[in-house]
């Protein structure tokens, strides 16, 4: 089925214009979805969400090139989803961190963020290679506790355990220097 005839679908509000339109383009759709979320589930979601917002958009719209159209909706949509799920991560990053380093350094206060950076080096570089690979894959590189865990040869609950020290560890080094 050519373009046209999928786009006269969507006019007609048939169903099967979803049907044709992934058969066609869903491979390229997936391949879009994919370079920009990592994993195949989140790209999954991104994919059909954009078959939604295809539907929705034709009528009115009549695109020229239904693939370039879609193609930019899908690309969108993961970027979308991407920005979602980096700020959801940071802000649980954030969380596990707010016990640790203060937040009463404001933006201003140039010296005291240098100071925390300052001493953060100074922790890291008297950690075991490991601990520090962790705590910067995860702290630093954003990583999920999943992909640390495989990366690293461990089970999740051993890379929380040790994330866990770490942080208690950064603590007390950091309530010594008289940084909190």
């Amino acid at each position: 089925m050519d373009d046209n005839q999928i786009i006269e679908l969507y006019f007609q509000r048939d169903e099967q214009a979803i049907a044709e339109t992934q058969t066609k383009y869903g491979r390229l759709c997936g391949k879009i979805a994919g370079r920009i979320l990592t994993r195949p589930e989140d790209a999954e979601e991104a994919v059909s969400s954009s078959y939604m917002k295809l539907w929705n958009a034709i009528p009115p719209k009549r695109p020229q090139s239904l693939c370039g159209y879609l193609c930019a909706i899908v690309r969108n949509t993961a970027l979308n989803l991407y920005d979602t799920l980096r700020r959801r991560s940071c802000e649980e990053l954030y969380g596990e961190l707010a016990d640790v380093i203060p937040d009463r350094v404001s933006e201003d206060d140039l010296s005291s963020r240098r100071e925390i950076t300052s001493c953060l080096n100074d922790f890291l570089r008297g950690c075991n290679q490991k601990n520090r690979d962790i705590f910067t894959g995860r702290y630093y590189f954003n990583l999920s506790i999943r992909d640390i865990a495989e990366g690293m040869g461990m089970t999740e609950t051993a890379v929380k355990t040790r994330l866990s020290r770490t942080r208690a560890e950064l603590k007390r080094f950091l309530t010594d220097k008289g940084v909190i």
